[in-house]
């Protein structure tokens, strides 16, 4: 694959199928530790970040450690 003058690239008509890529999609391209990756917006699935979970069962036991040994202890 080759780089055009405006910074265009083809992608290869096996990878754009394999891929369900269609003309006019939108795709996110990331560089990360010298590594582009380029994705198709919409099929991001189940790649997230386990730092988007932060904080999502906050207060589910209680808000203190004293309340959470209480609520979680064997009876």
């Amino acid at each position: 694959m080759r780089v055009r003058q405006k910074n265009q690239i083809t992608i290869p008509h096996r990878i754009a199928e394999e891929a369900d890529i269609k003309p006019d999609d939108v795709l996110e391209i990331t560089y990360i530790n010298d590594v582009v990756t380029i994705v198709p917006a919409g099929k991001k699935g189940n790649k997230r970040s386990v730092m988007e979970y932060a904080g999502v069962a906050k207060g589910t036991w209680g808000k203190t450690t004293s309340t959470i040994t209480k609520t979680t202890s064997l009876k």
